[in-house]
């Protein structure tokens, strides 16, 4: 009776990642990400070129997007140790539906504002979608997924999260020109409003155990938010994230997108492999592919430019930003693998949003993009293989 009354108490365990619960936070995951790449990366241009918004506002509302996800991260390690972590990740998505639902007041033709107050309001509504995105992806992909998923199946279900993410990134963008072609711009944040409303549902449809909340637990902090060690690494990822942002904001052609997308599906397959997944020159590959690409783009303007050339960035981003995160996983001390993740989300998207902050700022010009993103590249490279020279090979196992 007693060995009866244990296993009832025991947590379910699973021989596999991909089980019902995992499936469900995935798509929650698909779901959120696509709401805010769908909606945000290419408003810029909506509000500076067809609504009367200044471009030094049309800029500033990307960094108030990146300032609000990198504020939010002050109070998560609070927030989940204060409350129950499913009810913390639905309360910031349902606020986040809420003010991507509001966007469409800033392309409304019709509105009686002034300029002034109509840059106010636009870098507001940014700050506010930041805090709530930012506090939500934390939630959801370096908490929940992982309570989800067993001690041997983590270091994967680490590496999905970021992968439905990066996948988001560009499907996001391309959505939303699909959609502007074929319907009104306002559908796209009533769409991108539903689909965080539907990864909340999503999360409420999995079950997690109950957690005592743990007393003493400051309401700053860097724990689960920031993780000092792994700078280099940091900085590799946001530099290719901000020229994937410059890219992202300059060439808005689906075509180019879907291009991207096949090169980092190209990306997964080779990265099955466990050799090439934490081989040492992993990143040197993917570098090369990214260099390669960028050299036909500066030097040779053809159908080269518009296939093989997006095929070979999203190859390479993808092999080398897949290594980058396996490193800063060896960085982690025991119960570090939230923070890790964290710091890997705050460099990938503060990169992104503050390459297409840079776009649509005075100060950029357009003559000079590729230059730029090369450039950007080439640092990344240089960094990338100052710290693959000074390291040893991953760990087989991480903490």
């Amino acid at each position: 009776m007693n060995q009866n009354h244990t296993n009832n108490q025991c947590t379910p365990t699973f021989k596999r990642l991909w089980n019902r619960d995992f499936t469900m936070l995935v798509i929650a995951e698909v779901m959120l990400c696509m709401s805010c790449y769908m909606a945000i990366p290419l408003l810029p241009q909506r509000l500076a070129v067809s609504h009367g918004i200044s471009m030094e506002c049309a800029s500033a509302t990307m960094i108030a997007f990146v300032v609000g996800i990198c504020v939010s991260g002050f109070f998560s390690s609070w927030l989940i140790q204060r409350y129950r972590r499913n009810k913390v990740f639905c309360i910031s998505a349902l606020c986040l539906g809420l003010t991507i639902a509001t966007m469409f007041v800033l392309t409304d033709r019709t509105a009686g504002f002034t300029v002034a107050i109509r840059d106010v309001e636009a870098i507001a509504i940014f700050l506010t979608c930041g805090f709530f995105f930012g506090n939500a992806k934390r939630v959801l992909s370096c908490t929940l997924l992982i309570d989800k998923t067993e001690s041997c199946h983590r270091t994967e279900a680490n590496y999905t999260a970021i992968w439905t993410s990066r996948l988001a990134i560009v499907a996001g963008p391309m959505a939303a020109l699909a959609l502007t072609n074929e319907a009104r711009t306002s559908l796209i944040y009533t769409i991108a409003a539903v689909a965080v409303l539907l990864s909340m549902l999503l999360v409420l449809s999995v079950r997690f155990p109950f957690r005592a909340p743990e007393e003493g637990t400051r309401i700053l902090s860097l724990d689960r938010f920031f993780m000092l060690r792994g700078w280099s690494t940091t900085i590799v990822v946001m530099l290719m994230a901000a020229a994937l942002g410059l890219l992202i904001a300059t060439k808005q052609d689906i075509e180019f997108y879907l291009f991207m997308i096949s090169g980092f599906v190209i990306s997964i397959m080779v990265l099955q492999y466990a050799v090439v997944r934490t081989g040492r020159y992993t990143s040197a590959v993917g570098n090369a592919c990214i260099l390669v690409a960028m050299a036909a783009m500066l030097s040779y303007h053809g159908w080269a430019e518009d296939t093989l050339c997006p095929i070979l960035l999203g190859m390479g981003f993808g092999l080398t930003s897949s290594e980058q995160l396996y490193k800063l996983l060896d960085h982690c001390d025991h119960c570090q693998r939230s923070t890790a993740e964290s710091t890997y989300f705050m460099a990938s998207d503060g990169g992104l949003f503050l390459g297409i902050a840079y776009c649509w700022s005075p100060a950029h010009n357009e003559a000079m993009s590729d230059i730029l993103i090369a450039t950007l590249f080439i640092l990344a490279t240089m960094v990338c293989t100052a710290g693959t020279m000074a390291k040893k090979k991953h760990n087989k196992f991480h903490a």
